[in-house]
C-alpha cells in the first residue's frame, strides 16, 4: 500500500541528509569545545547546546524511521518479525560499537588514553546512560544506550498492542517522562536516563503511525509546503532560544522540541521535491549521513587528542577532521557494511512473523 506523499519502500528520502546535519552538529560541538584558562566559556556553552540538539535530532530520526519501517513491513507482508528486526539491529549496531571499545581498551591498557573497565563495561553493555563512564573516550555511549533501550521497547509494544493502542501507550510514556523530569527541572543538564527521555522517541513514533493514514498524510503534506515548514522551523528556533535565555522555560521547551523535531523531519520525507528536500538529498550530505554512525563512534577518540587551548586547537582541527573522515569511512566499509549484509542475510533466513492489527 502506498500512502500519499509517503515512500512505499524501506528507504525514506532526506533522512541521510538529516543524519548528516545531526552528526555535523555533534562533531562541531566536540571540535570547538576547549577546556582552557584562556576562555571559551560562551563558545563552549553554545557548542554544547548545538551538540545536544544534534543528539536530539538523531533520536527523532530513529523513532520516526524505525516505527515507519516496522509499519511498512506489516503493510507489505501482513506481519512484523521481531526476530528479524533484532537480528538486523544487532548486526547493525554492535560490531562497530564493540570494535571501537576494543580499540579504546587497548589504548587504555597501553597508557595512551584514560579508559578503565568501569568505563568500558557500561558502554559495551549499553547502560552508560545510567552509569556514566568517567572517560571522555566512552562518554558518548550514553546516547547509544538510550537508542538500544528504545529498540528493545518499541517494536515489542507495537507487535503486542497494535498500532492504535500503541499510540495510547506512547502518549502515556510521554506524560510519564515529563512528570519524572519535574524533579530535575531546577538543575542545568538533564540526565540521560531512558525513563526521562522517552518522549524524544515516542513523539516521532506517534507521528509515523498517523502518517500511514492516507487522509492524515494528505493534510500533513499540504500543511508542510515550504512556507509552512519554514514557519515551523522559525517557531522551533525561537523556542530553543527562549529556553536558553529563560531557564523556567527549559522543561516546556524539552517537550516542545521532542514534539516538533519529528514534524520538521517528516515534512521533508513527504515533500522530497521541495527545495529543502532537494538540499538534503545532495550527494555529499547523503554520503556523510550514511557514514554518520561511524563518525559518531570515532569522533570521540579523535577529539580526545585535540589540544585544550584555543590557538593550538584551531590549528589542529583541519588535520583532526580529515583524519576522522578517513577513519570513519574505513570503519563503514570494513566493519559496518559487511556486518549489515550478514545481518540481512541471517534475518531473511530466520524470519518468524508475528502479526499486528
Amino acid at each position: 500500500m502506498r500512502v500519499f506523499g509517503q515512500p512505499a519502500g524501506r528507504y525514506l528520502p532526506t533522512l541521510d541528509g538529516w543524519r548528516a546535519i545531526a552528526i555535523t552538529m555533534v562533531v562541531a560541538s566536540h571540535a570547538l569545545t576547549a577546556q582552557s584558562e584562556h576562555g571559551g566559556g560562551l563558545v563552549n556553552l553554545l557548542t554544547f547546546r548545538m551538540g545536544t540538539l544534534g543528539v536530539m535530532l538523531f533520536f527523532a530520526i530513529s523513532g520516526y524511521l524505525i516505527c515507519t519501517r516496522l509499519l511498512v513491513e506489516q503493510e507489505s507482508t501482513g506481519s512484523i518479525s521481531l526476530p528479524s528486526f533484532y537480528i538486523r539491529r544487532i548486526f547493525r549496531i554492535l560490531p562497530a560499537a564493540w570494535i571501537y571499545l576494543a580499540v579504546v581498551a587497548g589504548l587504555g591498557a597501553a597508557g595512551i588514553v584514560t579508559a578503565r573497565w568501569r568505563d568500558i563495561a557500561p558502554a559495551a553493555f549499553f547502560y552508560a546512560n545510567y552509569a556514566p563512564p568517567q572517560s571522555w573516550f566512552t562518554g558518548h555511549y550514553w546516547s547509544l544506550a538510550l537508542e538500544e533501550h528504545f529498540y528493545c521497547l518499541w517494536p515489542a509494544i507495537l507487535v503486542v498492542t497494535g498500532r492504535r493502542r500503541a499510540i495510547g501507550i506512547a502518549a502515556v510514556l510521554i506524560a510519564l517522562s515529563a512528570a519524572l523530569r519535574l524533579r530535575f527541572a531546577s538543575s542545568g543538564d538533564l540526565p540521560g536516563y531512558t525513563h526521562l527521555r522517552l518522549d524524544a522517541f515516542m513523539f516521532p513514533c506517534i507521528l509515523a503511525i498517523l502518517l500511514r493514514r492516507e487522509s492524515f498524510a494528505k493534510r500533513f503534506a499540504a500543511a508542510m509546503r515550504p512556507a509552512g515548514w519554514v514557519s515551523l522551523v522559525a517557531v522551533f528556533a525561537m523556542g530553543v532560544a527562549a529556553a536558553v535565555l529563560f531557564p523556567v522555560l527549559r522543561e516546556p521547551q524539552r517537550i516542545f522540541q521532542s514534539a516538533v523535531l519529528p514534524v520538521i523531519i517528516a515534512a521533508t520525507v513527504h515533500r522530497p521535491g521541495d527545495w529543502v528536500g532537494r538540499f538534503l538529498r545532495l550527494p555529499a550530505l547523503e554520503c556523510l549521513g550514511r557514514a554518520s554512525y561511524s563518525v559518531y563512534l570515532w569522533q570521540q577518540l579523535v577529539f580526545g587528542f585535540a589540544p585544550g587551548n584555543w590557538p593550538a586547537r584551531a590549528v589542529s582541527l583541519p588535520l583532526l577532521i580529515g583524519g576522522l573522515l578517513v577513519i570513519s569511512e574505513a570503519s563503514r566499509r570494513s566493519i559496518e557494511e559487511p556486518f549489515i549484509k550478514a545481518g540481512k542475510r541471517l534475518a531473511s533466513r530466520s524470519r518468524v512473523t508475528v502479526g499486528i492489527s
